[in-house]
């Protein structure tokens, strides 16, 4: 049976708010989900959070690589040995930020129009 896309919405966004369940157990910070496909043509989603340290940011992006795999494909992952991890799910993209990129970069001032989820 061919799934409508008001089904395919509903589990992004169920499967968004796994995620943000999932980084808030692993103590990751000011989890904000953003709806963007309403203000851009080429982006869906974006799930921002601020990890405590490098090392922090790196276990997070591995763990939540774990608990994605088999529901998402991951596109694209930059070195991870930086102030802000980026993990291309296509339709999901996660930024994990330490304070000082996520303030400098302010993505969800830039994406202000966006819905949150």
């Amino acid at each position: 049976m061919l799934q409508s896309k008001t089904d395919d919405y509903s589990e992004t966004i169920a499967l968004i708010r796994q995620c943000k369940s999932f980084l808030d157990e692993k103590k990751a910070e000011k989890i904000v989900a953003l709806d963007l496909m309403k203000v851009n043509s080429y982006l869906d989603y974006f799930v921002i959070a601020t990890a405590n340290s490098r090392l922090h940011a790196r276990a997070l992006a591995a763990e939540l690589q774990n608990f994605l795999r088999g529901r998402l494909v991951l596109r694209y992952m930059p070195e991870i040995d930086t102030g802000w991890v980026v993990l291309d799910y296509n339709e999901v993209i996660f930024h994990l930020f330490l304070q000082e990129e996520r303030e400098y970069y302010n993505l969800e001032k830039l994406w202000a129009d966006a819905e949150l989820l």
